[in-house]
């Protein structure tokens, strides 16, 4: 475990010297080539130097040297030449929130923003209630209602309770820091959901990295399915990579609704369907649910989502 410790503890200062410091390149090609660069090798160095540990501890080693990586693609993208944010800025964006815009950071710190106690009472509930469904699902027999209760619990808990409470600490802090996870529930189609509601962090960063340098050479659609896909390795690297398996089902799930996506725009019955206050929601429901089992496969289930559920329902029982 020291070893382990000693690759992510040195991957971490390489990402946060080369994150901040890349963008000051005045070249964006070379600075996009330098950040890539990083941030692949980084990832392959946190999923190898932590073959022999639990899913659930490479899971989260992973994941933390992920989305640091992904932070200094962001600066790139975001500043080019001479960044505006300080460096003392640049870190607390880097590992103190989820989202994906340095620009709000240039304002820390300073008179705070409305709403503080609206997202931390926000972020307590929501928390409440994702303890609730993670210790119903306990109770539940039939596996996969008792897998979707698991995930929806943890969703709570991290999506909706400590990312709200993230958020009205830092409008304390004078940032205008947004809701990362918008009513995804009021979604009528799916590109509402991925584009408007669901992780606005993943939203950014992917238009910022991916849609943005490929639509220029793609055009629209193909940048979105570009999207998509890179959004599927990913989730292959964060959900399959720790538990050594169920290779290839994430990134289907991503291919799928990409293609879900694509008939949307096309084709006018389902265009009737997503139009309809009703039926709009069963649509978004039915392809996020059932594929479920393809994105969150029972590998991960079993060797992550279930020993991060009960170690957090250990600690109120």
């Amino acid at each position: 475990m020291d070893l382990v410790l000693f690759y992510s503890v040195a991957c971490s200062i390489l990402l946060l010297f080369t994150g901040y410091f890349v963008p000051f390149i005045r070249n964006k090609t070379t600075a996009r080539g330098i950040s890539w660069t990083i941030a692949v090798m980084s990832t392959v160095i946190s999923i190898y130097s932590t073959l022999d540990q639990p899913p659930l501890v490479r899971m989260l080693l992973i994941t933390s040297i992920q989305l640091l990586s992904m932070k200094g693609l962001v600066m790139v993208e975001t500043y080019t030449g001479k960044p505006r944010l300080h460096f003392l800025q640049w870190l607390p964006f880097a590992q103190g929130w989820f989202g994906m815009r340095p620009v709000l950071f240039e304002a820390l710190i300073s008179r705070a923003q409305s709403g503080v106690w609206y997202f931390i009472l926000k972020g307590c509930s929501r928390i409440l209630l994702g303890l609730l469904l993670l210790l119903l699902s306990t109770f539940i027999s039939l596996e996969f209602l008792s897998n979707l209760l698991l995930l929806v619990g943890l969703s709570f808990i991290l999506h909706f309770g400590i990312l709200n409470l993230s958020t009205g600490l830092w409008r304390a802090l004078g940032l205008d820091v947004k809701e990362l996870f918008i009513a995804p529930y009021k979604a009528r189609s799916l590109k509402e959901f991925w584009g408007k509601r669901w992780n606005m962090a993943f939203s950014e960063m992917t238009a910022s990295i991916v849609y943005k340098p490929f639509l220029p050479v793609l055009g629209k659609q193909k940048s979105v399915a570009a999207s998509f896909l890179f959004s599927g390795i990913l989730h292959e690297v964060a959900i399959s990579f720790p538990v050594q398996a169920g290779y290839g089902l994430p990134l289907l799930y991503f291919a799928l609704h990409a293609f879900l996506m694509f008939i949307e725009n096309k084709t006018m019955v389902i265009q009737k369907i997503t139009a309809h206050r009703v039926w709009g929601h069963v649509w978004v429901m039915t392809w996020l649910i059932l594929p479920l089992p393809l994105l969150f496969h029972k590998n991960f289930i079993d060797a992550v989502a279930k020993p991060l559920a009960l170690s957090i329902l250990h600690l109120i029982y």
